[in-house]
Order: structure tokens, then sequence, then C-alpha cells
């Protein structure tokens, strides 16, 4: 179940959906006889029963449109209403067995064909009629003796006692052979069936993850929801009364999912988007559990439905809460917001659709089912990408603990590799201490120790800050200023010779402090002070690039030499001087800069290091060593690549203002 949870989940509900919707079962028209739907029905609310007499002027019948509800066209009446309209069939369609085929009905019927009853509340003829059958489509087979050659007639007879429905509500209203009846309605099921086999899959996996993730409350109400709404589909499912004819329990246990589904609905919601429930949604599933328990007291449909028609309504209201949450939700960006508030549009939508057709305004489908099935769809999808990013988040934090180990097992090997031989040198010296007896020697072991345990300080301070430095991405923060100006302030006059042959406009983007830090170090650089003459030319290239090249000279060819290969070597045991130079390549990768060293005739090391920076005057492309600076801020504007940039210009015009003196003229006394 894991290893479905994880991966084939979403592939599998696709390919199921995919053969559900492709499942699209097409009726032969040559079984269809004739299809009565349409708006050329007469009606007639009387109750006698002179429409079934053949003498009966049929031309004095008001017309109206089968499927639809006839309390629409009165609804103070209460009483028989009558249905006819002729149909022909020809010889080869007589040959056949015929059946009446009718939508749901409400509430009770009787159909004639040729003024002879052939059917009454879902019972054929012959067969004792049923006291509840309201809702369920209608399979009256036609004797053949009774069907002609030619024209006849059906006639349909409505008795009903619900308050908002009378009449055939919905397709299909047709003539076709029985069998092709009978194979239709069955088909009809089993394509619900799948559905609420979707419905319960999705609540089994909710569940268990439930059991794994307690945490996850969601999970629990999601699940829930999905099994009331499933239990709530097949309780209305024509496949119920295979089981028996028991319509009265089968309605109550109906009504009862349907009542307790919208507190479900909601807190779902509540859950998903970590809301609080509030004190009157307790006394609204107290209120619902309470009209359950009079259904059951009181077993009488009519009256159900009748309380039904109206209760329904209020389910606006619960979607519209919903809808009003999600976008509230949405605007604190909340994380799934967009999908629910689609799947609630079309759910919505659906709603209204079945109101409609319930009351018999619309003649269409049920999209109750399919939207239904969307929305779980795709609240499934929006709690496993939660999770998958709730995972990521986890992933990520154990990185960045992975990280800290890093940092830390780093740090204890350089300290045992760096700081192993100094502590042993201040072992000795202790030891020689305690068998001195001399006081001259003593401070001079004394002072010795002080020199060993300065230079632990240095090392430790180096340890730390090439392990912090390595487990960096990138630099936490970046300035822009003016390259010059910061360059002064940056580099030690009393340690270095240094020219600075760079536009006094030019501007540099990056991590100051890394900057100052590396320049700094290079300068502080403890083999270099071998080194006869250090100096330190600071040059711009066409491209705009700043280059600090220093540039060191030894009277000894294998000094220069040694250092050169000290800087390439990789080092497989460290030394102080290999730690600062580990340290300053560190410098050198964060700031996304380049650093190269060679030997100039044998005695002169040289070495570039190449940061990006911001030129005034770009003729050339700029060469982004640093991704993080705009490249629009890099790249000459075509047409105008001798422009130099609006806020230097603006600095150049105040600088230039400043130096001008004003002079008055002197009054004349």
């Amino acid at each position: 179940m894991k290893a479905l949870s994880s991966k084939n989940i979403f592939l599998l509900l696709f390919i199921s959906l995919t053969f559900v919707f492709s499942c699209t079962r097409t009726i032969d028209q040559k079984s269809v006889v004739v299809n009565l739907e349409g708006e050329d029905w007469g009606v007639l609310f009387d109750p006698s029963s002179e429409i079934l007499n053949n003498e009966f002027n049929f031309n004095s019948l008001e017309l109206t449109s089968v499927p639809g509800n006839l309390r629409n066209l009165n609804r103070s009446y209460r009483g028989p209403i009558w249905l006819r309209k002729s149909f022909e069939v020809t010889k080869e369609q007589h040959d056949t067995s015929l059946a009446v085929q009718l939508g749901r009905t409400y509430q009770n019927d009787e159909v004639f064909i040729n003024g002879v009853l052939v059917g009454k509340n879902n019972s054929p003829f012959g067969q004792n009629p049923k006291e509840y059958s309201f809702g369920r489509p209608r399979i009256y087979p036609i004797p053949h003796n009774l069907i002609l050659e030619g024209e006849n007639v059906l006639v349909i007879k409505i008795d009903s006692d619900l308050s908002t429905s009378a009449g055939v509500i919905s397709g299909p209203v047709r003539i076709l052979t029985y069998q092709e009846a009978i194979e239709g309605l069955n088909y009809q099921s089993l394509v619900e069936l799948i559905f609420v086999g979707f419905y319960l899959f999705i609540a089994l996996f909710f569940f268990i993850n439930f059991f794994k993730m307690r945490d996850k409350k969601e999970y629990k109400s999601f699940a829930i929801l999905a099994l009331i709404f499933s239990a709530f589909e097949l309780s209305r499912n024509e496949a119920r009364f295979f089981i028996g004819d028991y319509f009265t329990a089968f309605k109550l246990i109906e009504y009862g999912f349907l009542l307790v589904l919208p507190y479900a609905f909601i807190k779902f919601i509540q859950d998903f988007f970590e809301i609080k429930i509030f004190r009157l949604q307790l006394i609204y599933l107290g209120l619902q559990f309470l009209f359950i328990l009079v259904f059951a007291i009181i077993p009488r449909p009519v009256f159900w439905y009748n309380f039904i028609g109206y209760w329904d309504i209020h389910l606006f209201l619960i979607v519209s809460y919903a809808i009003y949450l999600t976008i509230k939700k949405l605007k604190e960006e909340k994380r799934g917001a967009w999908i629910h508030l689609i799947a609630l549009a079309y759910l919505f939508y659906a709603i209204v659709k079945e109101v409609a057709i319930e009351r018999g305004y619309l003649n269409a489908l049920s999209s109750l089912e399919t939207s239904f099935l969307f929305y779980l769809l795709s609240m499934t999808l929006a709690l496993r990408f939660q999770f998958l990013i709730m995972k990521r988040k986890l992933l990520s934090r154990f990185d960045r603990l992975k990280e800290a180990d890093s940092l830390r097992e780093k740090i204890f090997f350089y300290m045992d590799a760096m700081i192993s031989q100094p502590l042993t040198i201040m072992k000795e010296k202790l030891q020689q201490f305690r068998e001195v007896s001399e006081k001259s020697k003593e401070k001079a072991i004394i002072k010795e120790l002080k020199n060993v345990h300065s230079s632990i300080d240095t090392i430790m301070d180096d340890i730390i800050e090439l392990s912090r430095l390595e487990v960096m991405k990138e630099v936490p923060f970046k300035d822009q200023v003016n390259f010059v100006s910061f360059i002064h302030d940056v580099i030690p006059d009393e340690k270095i010779t240094y020219s600075i042959k760079v536009h006094p406009e030019t501007e540099i983007y990056n991590s100051l402090d890394l900057v100052n830090s590396i320049v700094i170090r290079l300068v502080d650089f403890p083999p270099f002070g071998e080194f006869s003459h250090n100096d330190l030319i600071i040059t711009q290239d066409l491209k705009g690039n700043v280059h600090f090249r220093f540039l060191l000279f030894h009277s000894n060819p294998k000094v220069t030499y040694r250092l050169y290969n000290d800087l390439i070597a990789n080092y497989e045991t460290l030394t102080p001087n290999k730690v600062k130079w580990a340290i300053i390549l560190e410098i050198v990768r964060l700031l996304d800069a380049k650093i190269d060293f060679k030997i100039i005739k044998k005695k002169y090391l040289k070495i570039d290091l190449g940061i990006s920076a911001i030129a005034p005057l770009m003729q050339n492309k700029e060469i982004n060593l640093n991704p993080s600076i705009p490249t629009s801020r890099l790249e000459p504007v075509k047409g105008k690549s001798n422009k130099e940039d609006w806020r230097v210009t603006i600095k150049r015009i105040y600088d230039k203002m400043k130096t001008i003196e004003i002079k008055f003229p002197k009054k004349k006394k």
C-alpha cells in the first residue's frame, strides 16, 4: 500500500477515470421504436378517467413538455393528472417485444396503452403495485396483443402528494425493446457503482494515511466525507433492490446520509484550512440527527421527501460559506486554495443543476456524481501536494541538520589535524616546567607556552571560518557601492604598496564583507612575507571587470616555485597556511570570482583575482561573473553604448556642483 500511495495512486486514478468516462454506451437506434420526449403531450387536471375513452376530444387538451414537473403548471391542484400522446409502430417493430420506459417519476403512476393498463407504480400489469416507488425509473412491458401496427395512444396517470414534484421529471421517455430497456437500466446502475467504488477507494486510502500520520486531521475528515458520500450514492442506486424491495428502509438510509453530508463537508474544509469549528456547528449536527430520529419515528417517505425539498435549499448557503472560506484563504496565499476553489465552483454548479432537475425546471443528466468525484480527486491532489511540500520541508531541514553535522565533523577534523601538534608541544613544555628548577628557564618556558596558546587561538578562528564558508551555498547579503572609495578603505597602506587604475565611477555589487576579507587575507598571507617585494595593482579590463594583481619577487627561484606548487597542490595534510589559503579559495567561490597565478621569468609570482563590476562606460558586452547582477545592468543598450549610467551622471553632476564656488559682487561703500 505504501508503494501505491507514493507512486501509482495518481496514475491509477487517471486510468480508471479515463475508463469510466470512455464507457459511454450507445443504444442501437433500431431498438428505439419511438422517442416520446417533447412538447406535444396533452395534459388534463381532472379526477375523472374520461380521457381513456375513445370518444374523448383530445384536441381540447393543453400541451406541455415531458419530461417536466407538472407541479409547476398548477401548484394548488391535488388530484389525478393525465398525460396523453399518440405514437406509431411499424410492422417490423410490431414483431418485437416492446416496453414503455420512463425516467424518474413522482409519485404514483399508471400507464395505459390504447386504453388498457400495462403497469402501475413500477409494477407491470398483473403484479401487486408498490406502495412507494417515487423517484425511480419505470419499465413496463407491453403485451403483444395491445400494440397495434400504425397509431397507438399512450396515457399516463399521475397521482402525487409531493409538494414540489409531480410527473415524469427526467428522461428517457420512449418505446423500445424490453431487453434493451433492462440492459440500459442495469448498465447505468453499474456505472454509478463504479463511481461509488472510486469514493470508497479514496476513503480507504486516506484512512490508511491518517493512521500513519495521526496529526493530519484533514486526512480523517476527508476520508469520512468520501465514505458518507459513497454510502449516500449506494443507498439510492437501483442495484439496492436486488437485495430486496425495501423502498422505505433504503430511503431512510439515503436521507440519513444526506442530512449529515453537509457537516462532514464543512468539517473537512475547516481541517484543510486549519480553521476551528464554532459552537453553532455542533448544534447543526445535532439537529440533523434529530431529523433522522423523526424520520425513523414517522415512516412516511412522502413526508420525508417534502421536508427534504425545503431543507436542501440551505445547501447553497453551505457551499457559499465554503467558497467564502476558500477566497479568504486564497488571499492569505494558503496552499491548495486555488484547487479547492475550482472544485467548489463545479460542485456548486452541479448542486444548482440537481435542484433544477428535481424541481422539473431542467431536463438534463445529473452532474452530481461527476462533480463530487472531481472534487474528491482535486482535493486528493491538493492533500498529496501538501504532503509532498511538507516532505520537502522536512528533507530541507534534514539537509540543514546534515550540513550542521558536516560542519561539526569538519571542525573536529580540522581541530585534530591543526591543534594536536601545538597541544603536544604544550604538554611537553608543561612537563619541562614541572621538572625545571631554574627561574630563568621557567620564564622562557612560560613565554613559549603563551606563544603556542596564541597560535592555537588564531588556528581556531581560521578553522571555524573555513568550516562556515564551506557549507555556504551563496552569500547572504549583497550591496552596491563605489569601488574606488571602498577599496581605499579596505587595503592597509602600511602593509603593501598598491596603485588603482580603475574608472572612478565604477561600482561593485557583491558581498562587501567577503571582498574586504579576501583582500585583507591576500595581503596578510604569511608565505608572501618571504618575498622581498609585494606590489598590488588594481586594474580594469575592457569588459569592466576589476582585477587585483599581486606581483611577488624573490631572488631565489626555488622559493617562488615552492609557493606556486603549494598554491596549486591538493593538500593531503593540513597546515595553518593551507587552511588560510583554503579560506581564500572558498571566498573566491562565494564571490563568483576567478583567481589565477603563474610564474613570470622564474622569479616573479603573479596572482590575479578577478571580480565583476559595473562600469559607467561599456563598449563591449559585460561577462557576468556574478549571476546575481541583473544582465540589463551589464549589457549596453543598443545605440547608446557611449552613454554612462544615469545614476553615475547624477552623482558626477552633484560632485561637480559641490566644487563650484559662487562669488558675489562686493557692495560699494
